[in-house]
């Protein structure tokens, strides 16, 4: 009778331990396929940023020719303009607009004020309201950015009426403290006042980032 009941008591024990195995089991099992499941769903994520990385590649790339078209035009239409257009006039032209972006693209969080007031110097009181004034949207704060003027060209368009009209080029490289520089090219239209001798409006025709970095 004693070793009937043990017997019953070690098969007892034996299904405990088999039903327990199982239950892990099946546990360990679940987890592994929410492991799974997060893990696709991880990769789907990282595809789709993909995707849109490449589509802002391509983007980019578009950008890129369209501003090597525009450009080939500035220049047949610089020559064009400047047999039209009073040579002193297109010299002071040309002679503000360099002192304009050189100081606009040359500072560093120490000199970026006094870059601010010489910017200023060269803008239309309207113009520098609109940059400088209360309610600008630019040009509050450099957020510890940093700036280098690399390249400059500049183009005369046309003259109309009492404003002479002109496209810049310019490439620059700038950063964010602790970070390395990266290059960047942007394309600007301006108009400048032949009275008072000053920019009245200048307009962004778009910007390339050239994905170039490094630690100078």
């Amino acid at each position: 009778m004693k070793k009937h009941v043990l017997i019953e008591a070690i098969l007892i024990l034996t299904i405990l331990g088999c039903s327990f195995w199982n239950i892990q089991k099946q546990q360990e099992n679940v987890s592994l396929r929410e492991s799974v499941a997060n893990q696709d769903e991880k990769q789907k994520e990282l595809k789709q940023k993909q995707e849109k990385l490449l589509q802002e590649n391509e983007h980019l790339t578009d950008e890129a020719v369209e501003c090597s078209e525009s450009l080939m035009e500035m220049q047949k239409a610089d020559v064009e303009a400047k047999t039209g257009t009073d040579k002193n006039s297109n010299s002071d032209f040309i002679n503000v607009v360099t002192k304009l972006f050189e100081a606009n693209l040359n500072f560093n969080p120490e000199n970026y004020a006094d870059k601010k007031k010489e910017v200023a110097s060269y803008l239309t009181e309207e113009l520098s309201k609109e940059y400088f004034g209360q309610k600008r949207s630019t040009y509050q704060d450099t957020n510890g950015t940093s700036s280098k003027l690399e390249t400059l060209e500049v183009y005369t368009k046309k003259l109309t009426n009492s404003y002479l009209k002109g496209v810049v080029v310019v490439n620059f490289k700038s950063k964010f403290i602790g970070q390395g520089w990266t290059n960047n090219k942007n394309i600007f239209e301006l108009s400048y006042d032949l009275k008072t001798k000053k920019i009245s409006k200048i307009s962004n025709l778009g910007n390339v980032y050239l994905n170039e970095k490094n630690g100078e």
